[in-house]
């Protein structure tokens, strides 16, 4: 090949890398010229109806909700709204950006370089705050604390800002019930177009969804600001004398309004109830001959079919580390050995709230050795559970307690009366509910790994580290040895098992569990709490499992118990047997949540419990 001939080769290879970088320029300035800052006003036009005064109950079709989100929309009762937590709960953030009101955009850049650092996003209705991070920073540990608004990451691709999102809280995605999960995450794409705005939300929700749910949504830029930008909100009674273990919902099958919509605009009974499969052609000739009867099998869970299993990520980390996390002040989570540990630090001595499973204990004592400069002093068990008192026995080894001199214990009262208080110097001080003391000693635990500070009723306090710290016993929950642990100036509590982010709560009859004291606990634990802003931070909440909450989280959690409960109750009064309760499946629209088939609690194990604890007085230990 002559020099001419290699030279007219090489001109397409030349004129393609050109191109291409014409191209990335003219991407890159593209991505420059992204401006979505300013005031900006939802375009209604389009769907007014469903984002005034909201869409219409079991209109359905078209959304790509699954069995699960189908029946929690169904039995969701808008009198929900009137209890004191649900009152203030904000947008969702793929149901904010569809929220009515005004919109303010700005941006956080340094101001040393000009760097975009963040991006903000301020909507009206709620108050909702978004914080788009755009200096690449990773999104938090599975075990982080999520909001309505989520964790947003974003860059900037061709002409449009593309958003990430993850942490968000559960809500709904419409106003007629149909719900979105804690599990779900958002991709987002916000293109400017003059003055206009288009956002596009693209919902992967595995626990309520069956596909990705996409809508967008338009805004037009207002000249500036002369809107009004408060949305306040404080909860009060608004139905006086209600059961604090009331919770309004619809029995499966029983929704009063069902047909309204179907009747009202002449469509099949089922084509509102359908889900995904009215997205797709060929859905009308499918249902061109179809009656009410093929719909009312859509009203409630088909009967005698398995359980539907979790799809949620597990939030506790098992990579064989502990993982620390700031909650606020000078508490922290520890995460990873078998259940969360709370840590309290100051110049007293650490204070810990349950010990683990054991296995990592060596890794907890580290973690507790790179926060404290104080050995561990107290250790708080909130249950006998082995994932909650494993790591007594060595992390009590690793810490002392000087406010008791062994000089004079070493010889006199706590190891004549205890046997667990002889040597306070070398050992931390382990304190629980009396109940812990009895579990512990049928299972003929070693005298290292049982509480010897107990208490008998209601409540157990002590000053430490500059602030009261609360244990508050809970009769009768998940076992009869439950306690929540706060922290009263850092505004934190560890609740144990009574509340748990990752399974049904463990409802153990024989150790005197009931399904009556659980919703009781849980509503003691929110008697105890407040939010920040609109239900959320505020007190921070601990599970034994799970991530860090606040008291949106618990409420939810009260909710579901509540509502199974009233299910089974409902049907025990009309005379079914247990197995007719569990092929009824009570549980169905949460199972996708919360359910599991196989391991040591599987929804059968509380559907049983449910049932059984509300037929007979919980076994009590001996006191």
């Amino acid at each position: 090949m002559t020099i001419q001939q290699k030279r007219l080769a090489l001109i397409p290879l030349v004129t393609l890398v050109l191109m291409l970088s014409m191209n990335l320029r003219a991407q890159r300035q593209t991505a420059l010229d992204v401006d979505i800052t300013g005031y900006w006003t939802p375009v209604l036009h389009e769907d007014g109806m469903e984002r005034g005064n909201g869409p219409e109950i079991a209109d359905y079709g078209g959304f790509a909700l699954n069995d699960a989100g189908r029946l929690w929309a169904l039995s969701y009762d808008p009198s929900r709204l009137t209890l004191r937590h649900h009152q203030c709960d904000a947008y969702v953030m793929p149901y904010q950006m569809r929220a009515v009101g005004n919109f303010r955009t700005w941006e956080d850049r340094d101001p040393h370089n000009q760097q975009l650092i963040a991006l903000h996003i301020w909507a009206q209705t709620t108050e909702g705050h978004r914080v788009i991070w755009m200096d690449g920073r990773p999104h938090p540990p599975a075990w982080a604390p999520h909001s309505f608004t989520g964790f947003s990451t974003g860059r900037f691709v061709g002409d449009a800002l593309v958003i990430n999102t993850t942490h968000l809280k559960q809500g709904w995605l419409r106003r007629n019930g149909s719900p979105e999960s804690d599990q779900a995450t958002v991709t987002e794409f916000i293109v400017r177009h003059g003055d206009h705005l288009t956002d596009t939300t693209v919902v992967n929700d595995p626990v309520f969804l069956s596909e990705p749910e996409v809508r967008s949504n338009d805004f037009v830029r207002q000249p500036g600001d002369h809107h009004t930008w408060l949305y306040a909100c404080d909860d009060g009674e608004e139905i006086a004398g209600r059961a604090p273990d009331a919770v309004p919902s619809y029995p499966f099958g029983k929704q009063p309004f069902a047909k309204e919509f179907s009747d009202r605009y002449k469509l099949p009974f089922v084509a509102s109830l359908s889900g995904a499969d009215s997205l797709y052609p060929g859905f009308a000739a499918k249902i061109k001959n179809s009656t009410d009867a093929d719909a009312l099998g859509k009203l409630q869970p088909a009967p005698n079919q398995p359980s539907e299993t979790s799809r949620a990520q597990d939030a506790e980390p098992h990579d064989g580390e502990v993982h620390v996390l700031h909650i606020r002040d000078n508490v922290y989570l520890l995460t990873g050995d078998g259940a969360n540990i709370v840590l309290q630090t100051g110049d007293q001595g650490a204070f810990v709230v349950d010990s683990g499973s054991g296995k990592l204990a060596d890794k907890v004592i580290a973690a507790i050795g790179k926060l404290s400069s104080r050995p561990i002093q107290f250790i708080a068990n909130t249950s006998a559970r082995a994932e909650h008192t494993g790591g007594n026995a060595k992390l009590g080894g690793a810490g002392s307690d000087p406010s008791l001199p062994g000089s004079f214990f070493d010889l006199q009262a706590p190891g004549a009366a205890t046997g667990h208080m002889a040597d306070p110097l070398h050992h931390a001080t382990l304190m629980a509910h009396n109940n812990v003391v009895i579990h512990l000693q049928a299972e003929k635990a070693p005298d290292d790994m049982v509480p010897a500070d107990t208490f008998l009723e209601e409540r157990r306090r002590k000053f430490h580290n500059g602030e009261l710290v609360e244990l508050f016993y809970e009769p009768n929950a998940v076992t009869d040895a439950d306690s929540i642990v706060r922290f009263r100036r850092s505004d934190v509590i560890a609740t144990g098992d009574v509340f748990n982010t990752t399974q049904y709560p463990v409802i153990d009859l024989k150790n005197g569990g009931a399904v009556q004291g659980e919703i009781k606990a849980l509503n003691h634990i929110l008697d105890l709490t407040g939010y920040e802003h609109e239900e959320q931070g505020g007190t921070y909440i601990v599970p034994g499992h799970g991530y860090l909450c606040d008291e949106h989280e618990v409420v939810e959690y009260r909710d579901m118990v509540v509502i199974v409960r009233d299910r089974v109750q409902a049907m025990i009064n009309a005379g079914a047997t247990l197995d007719q309760v569990k092929a009824a499946r009570v549980t169905a629209d949460y199972d996708t949540r919360f359910g599991a088939n196989t391991g040591n609690w599987t929804t059968a194990m509380f559907v049983e419990a449910v049932y059984n604890s509300l037929q007979q007085k919980p076994t009590k230990a001996a006191k």
